[in-house]
Parts: C-alpha cells; sequence; structure tokens
C-alpha cells in the first residue's frame, strides 16, 4: 500500500503534494465540522423537546388551575379553558410522539394520550353531570318554595278554626316545620367538596328532615280535632317526600360531579408524573447523544491527526536530497518549535521554499502569539458566561416556581371574589324583599291606625248614647214617681169611696163594688209601678257600668293608637335602614366585580411571565451549553497552541 502511494507521489511536484495533503486535512475538518453540525443538531432538537415537556407542564398546571375553578365557578369560561388545555396537550404529545425516535418515548407518550382522552371523557361527563346537578338542585328550591305555600295555607286555616290556646303550639310546630325544611335546604347548598368522604354528602339533611318529618306527625295530631279537609292536612307530607326525593337526586349528581372532579385531579397528576418521566428521559438521551458526539469527534479528530501526520510524513519522504535543510526547518516547524529563524542565502526554488519557510515560521510565531491570547481571553470569558448562565438559571427558575404560586392564588381569590359578589347580590336580593315586606307592614298598620282611630269615634258614639240612655231611665223614674203617687191617692179615693158606699147601704153596693175594683187597679198599679221602679234601677246601674266600661275602652283605644303610630314609626326607620342595607349590598357586589376583573388581569399577567420565565429559562440553559462547549474548545486550542514554543 505505502509502495503504490510512493509510486504516485513520486510523479507528483511539491506544490501538488503540498495540496493534497491540505486537502486531506480539510476533508478532515470539514468530516469534524459535518460531526460538530449533527451533534448540535440533535441537542437543539433535544432542547426543543424539553422545552415542548415544560410547555406541556405548564399546560397540566393550567389544567388543574382552571379545573379548581371550574370546580368551585362551574362557568362557560373555565369549561372553555379546559377544553382548549386539553386540545393544546393533544396536539402538543402527538406532535412529539411523530419526532420521538426512542420507543420507550413513543410508548410513554402514547400512554399520556390515552390518559388524556379518558380526561377528556371524564369532563365531557363532568359538564352533563353540573349541568344536571344545576337542574336538580332549582328543581329542589321550587319544590321547597311549594312546600312552604302549602305550610302557608295550613297555617291560614288553620288559624281561622283554632281556637286562641290551640293556635300557639299549631303556629309552633309549623314554624318548626318551616325551620327544619329551610336548613336542610340550606345545608344542601353547601358544596359537596368541603365532605371528607365526598360520600357523605348524601346525608346531609336527613337530620333536618326526620326532625321535620316528627314536627309534621306532632302538627297532624295537633290539627286533627278541627276536622279539616282531607287534602289539605294531607298535601305537607306528599310534598315534604317530593322534596326528599329532590334532595336525594342533587346530592347524587353532586357527589357524581366531585367524583369526576377527583379523577380528573388524579388523571392531572399522572399527566404530571408522566411528563417528569419523559422529561427524564429526554435528558438522559441527551446526555446519552452528547457523549455519541463528543467520542464522534474525538475519533474524528485523532483520524484527522493520524492522517495528517501520514501525509506529512508521505510528503516528506518525497523531499529529495537538496531539501534536507528545508526539511529540518519544516520538521523543527511541525515540532513546535517557531524560536529559531535562519538566515537565507540561497536564491534559487529551494531558497525561495526556505525564505518562505522564514517567512511562514514568522507569521506562525505572530499567530500562535495572538491565538494564544485569545484562547486565554476566550476562556476567561466563556468561564464567567458559564457562571453567570448557571445564576441566571437559578434565578429564574427560583422566579417560574413564585410566579406559579401567586398565579394558584390568584386563581383561589378570583374564585372567591366571585363568591363574594354572588353573596352580595343574594344579600342585596334578600334585602329587597325585607324593604318591601316593611313596606308593606308599614301600609298594614297605617291601616289599622285608621280603623282604631274609627273605633275611639265609634266608642265616644257609644258613651254618648249610654248618657242618654241614663237621662232617659232618670225620666222614667220621675215618671214613675208621678205614676205611683197617682196609684196611691186612687187606692184611698176608693177606700173612701169604699167607706162612704157602705155608708149609703144598699144604694151604695154598687159604688162599693167599682170602688173596689179601682182600688185593685190601684194596686196592681202600684205593684207594677214597684217593679219598673226596680227594673229602672237597675238598669241605672248597669248604665254606669257600661259608661264605665267605654271609658276604659276609649282609654285602651286611645293608648292603641299611639301604639300604633309609635309601630308605624319604627317600621318607617326599619325600611331606611333595609334600603340603606341594599344600597350597600349592591356597592359590594360592584366592588367584588371589578376586584375579580382585576384579579383576572393579574393573573393573565402572572401567566405572561411565568411563560417569559420559561423562555428566558431555555435561552439561559442554551447559553450555558454553548458556554461549556466554547470553554472545551478554547482548552483544546489551547493544548493545540501549547505545542509550540515561540
Amino acid at each position: 500500500m505505502l509502495g503504490y502511494l510512493n509510486r504516485k507521489l513520486g510523479n507528483l511536484n511539491v506544490a501538488a503534494k503540498l495540496a493534497l495533503g491540505f486537502a486531506v486535512v480539510l476533508l478532515l475538518t470539514l468530516a469534524t465540522t459535518i460531526s460538530g453540525w449533527r451533534a448540535l443538531d440533535g441537542a437543539i432538537n433535544r432542547s426543543q423537546q424539553l422545552s415542548e415537556i415544560g410547555q406541556i407542564n405548564d399546560l397540566v398546571k393550567d389544567l388543574r388551575a382552571e379545573r379548581i375553578t371550574f370546580r368551585v365557578l362551574s362557568d362557560d369560561t373555565s369549561k372553555a379553558r379546559i377544553q382548549q388545555a386539553i386540545e393544546q396537550l393533544e396536539r402538543m404529545l402527538t406532535t412529539l410522539q411523530q419526532r420521538s425516535s426512542v420507543d420507550e418515548s413513543r410508548q410513554l407518550l402514547t400512554q399520556k394520550l390515552q390518559l388524556l382522552q379518558q380526561l377528556r371523557e371524564d369532563f365531557t361527563e363532568l359538564q352533563s353531570t353540573v349541568a344536571s346537578r344545576t337542574t336538580l338542585r332549582q328543581a329542589m328550591q321550587a319544590q321547597a318554595l311549594k312546600l312552604d305555600d302549602v305550610i302557608d295555607d295550613l297555617q291560614t286555616q288553620a288559624l281561622l278554626t283554632m281556637s286562641e290556646s290551640q293556635q300557639g303550639s299549631a303556629l309552633g310546630l309549623m314554624e318548626s316545620l318551616s325551620r327544619h325544611v329551610e336548613g336542610a335546604n340550606q345545608q344542601s347548598l353547601v358544596p359537596a367538596y368541603t365532605f371528607s368522604p365526598v360520600e357523605a354528602f348524601t346525608k346531609v339533611g336527613d337530620d333536618a328532615l326526620d326532625a321535620a318529618d316528627k314536627s309534621l306527625e306532632q302538627l297532624l295530631k295537633a290539627l286533627a280535632p278541627l276536622s279539616l279537609p282531607r287534602s289539605l292536612t294531607e298535601q305537607p307530607g306528599v310534598e315534604l317526600a317530593k322534596y326528599r326525593a329532590s334532595l336525594d337526586q342533587y346530592r347524587r349528581a353532586a357527589v357524581r360531579a366531585e367524583q369526576l372532579q377527583d379523577s380528573m385531579e388524579k388523571m392531572g397528576d399522572e399527566l404530571g408524573v408522566a411528563s417528569v418521566e419523559l422529561a427524564g428521559r429526554k435528558v438522559e438521551q441527551r446526555d446519552s447523544e452528547a457523549l455519541a458526539a463528543r467520542s464522534l469527534l474525538t475519533s474524528v479528530a485523532l483520524l484527522a491527526l493520524l492522517l495528517g501526520v501520514v501525509a506529512a510524513w508521505l510528503i516528506t519522504l518525497q523531499i529529495t536530497q537538496p531539501l534536507r535543510q528545508t526539511l529540518a526547518v519544516a520538521a523543527r516547524i511541525a515540532k513546535g518549535d517557531l524560536s529559531q529563524v535562519d538566515t537565507v542565502q540561497r536564491r534559487d526554488e529551494m531558497g525561495q521554499l526556505q525564505t518562505s519557510m522564514r517567512e511562514m515560521t514568522l507569521s506562525l510565531r505572530e499567530l500562535i502569539g495572538g491565538i494564544d491570547q485569545g484562547v486565554g481571553q476566550l476562556s476567561q470569558a466563556a468561564t464567567q458566561l458559564a457562571t453567570s448562565s448557571e445564576d441566571t438559571k437559578l434565578r429564574i427558575n427560583q422566579q417560574r416556581e413564585e410566579t406559579d404560586q401567586v398565579a394558584t392564588a390568584m386563581n383561589q381569590m378570583s374564585a372567591t371574589v366571585q363568591e363574594v359578589a354572588q353573596n352580595a347580590e343574594q344579600a342585596s336580593l334578600a334585602a329587597t324583599n325585607a324593604d318591601q315586606q316593611a313596606q308593606l307592614g308599614d301600609q298594614v298598620v297605617a291601616e289599622a291606625i285608621g280603623r282604631i282611630e274609627q273605633l275611639a269615634g265609634q266608642m265616644d258614639h257609644c258613651l254618648t248614647a249610654m248618657q242618654h240612655l241614663a237621662d232617659e231611665s232618670q225620666r222614667i223614674g220621675s215618671i214613675l214617681d208621678v205614676i205611683k203617687s197617682v196609684s196611691e191617692q186612687t187606692n184611698l179615693l176608693a177606700l173612701n169611696a169604699a167607706i162612704e158606699a157602705a155608708r149609703a147601704g144598699e144604694a151604695g153596693r154598687g159604688f162599693a163594688v167599682v170602688a173596689d175594683e179601682v182600688r185593685g187597679l190601684a194596686q196592681r198599679t202600684s205593684t207594677a209601678t214597684e217593679e219598673i221602679s226596680q227594673l229602672i234601677s237597675s238598669l241605672h246601674n248597669g248604665t254606669d257600668e257600661v259608661t264605665h266600661l267605654l271609658d276604659n275602652s276609649k282609654r285602651l283605644t286611645e293608648q292603641s293608637v299611639e301604639l300604633s303610630r309609635k309601630a308605624g314609626d319604627a317600621l318607617g326607620q326599619i325600611t331606611h335602614t333595609v334600603s340603606s342595607i341594599q344600597s350597600m349590598n349592591q356597592q359590594i357586589a360592584t366592588a367584588s366585580e371589578e376586584q375579580s376583573v382585576v384579579a383576572e388581569q393579574i393573573n393573565r399577567s402572572v401567566l405572561n411571565v411565568r411563560d417569559v420565565s420559561d423562555q428566558t429559562s431555555a435561552a439561559s440553559e442554551q447559553t450555558a451549553a454553548s458556554s461549556g462547549e466554547l470553554e472545551q474548545l478554547g482548552q483544546q486550542l489551547r493544548g493545540m497552541v501549547g505545542r509550540f514554543s515561540i
């Protein structure tokens, strides 16, 4: 093989030999460059994949945050964001799977896609379950209102038929029944995710409804003697059973929704774990490829060095004896000894060659000196750049973690602010209802005042009439005295007439009979007059008592009017206070909505900062890698330059 090369090279001139030698070196340099490019492309590809995996992790975190928001609010905005995050994750995982060349990574990505598909199906079921839960909650509240109406109707009928002693017990039982139903309704409105375990929510409100059943049973026993319509007494039990059924359906839907939420949370955690595992595999693959690239570059460099030495040795063998001196100079230069510069005396072609060698030695000395200084500065700058990049990377990672915490806190605060706005709106509605009821009560009190004032006027008329009746009874008494006096005189006259008739004998017998009849009539008149006098006296006493009672009733009526006016003034103050509460609730709701908007803007800004931090972190990693390669290259150059002595 060497003999064949020697024969071929022997037919070439020196220029051709040198051209051939430099061509081999350039080809090997080109091979080294191509190998470096391929290694760099592989590193860039792995870095891009790691960046995409980081974006997938961010999407998983965003998905978890939006899922928490949807768990609290169940609004269309968080639902759309969850669907958008799932679609982005699916696109990125599919793209990453197509670009992955390792079977284990492709299998892991396939598992993540399957897990994401299951998460999508659970979220679809969750949407329908949340919608069903909302519908069932509305139906439950409507049934509660219907039950309240039935209890009100029963209360109205009972008040019309019961005595005052019975009303107190019945009203207490009705109030207890309404309070237990309201308690069950309020307990069911507590979010199911606050219970541990979630299945405990299926028992919420049962104690209150059991107490309501007992109150209803006692109420029906109390109303049994009233002979109320059967449909009226049985209707509360029927409506209470319907409300219990509505509550059961709502609780089952709420528990199913929370189970789906827990399943989605578990799958989200599995996605995060799979992303971390995939990132670890990509890092291992990157390190493995980097090691292979370094081995390849080292092999190519060693091969280039070996071929260069062989080419130099072959070219040296082709130089004839007159070129030995030049060969010695070239050998000295090849060994790196640039300290000696020979004086050229020859002017021929060899002399020109030696002159060229001398100039080349001087140029190499200057070049190597400059390269040595540049390599030192380059190595120092690369070390500083690597240190700065690592420090920047640590700070950016810390900033990214803090930004994630801020984003999570802002999501929670936004959900809390929206819940405060909803509570303020409900309080405003309650204040409006209270205002209307207070105004209605004010009108009722005003009407009662008018009625009581009319009653006071009627009492005055009654008092006047009773006084007139007393006066008339007095007149009747005086008239009876006259009648009594007349009857006594008539009796005396009849007695005198009887005496005179007795004196007259037979002639006065008829007159005596008439006188006896007149005396009898006078006696009966006197007796009747006495009885009438007694009746008039009793009537006069009764009239005095009634007059006294009417005076007391008048005073009580005046006091009732005064109390009713005070009640009207108190209701007016209550109406004014309720109006103020309503205004403040509206202001609270408005401020809560504005705070929610500001929190959402801050949340988006924090997410933008986090994205910028991720990009900066990736750039810092690339800078650190480039700095390491640059420092390694500087060390290699310094090692090569160290072979020369100036």
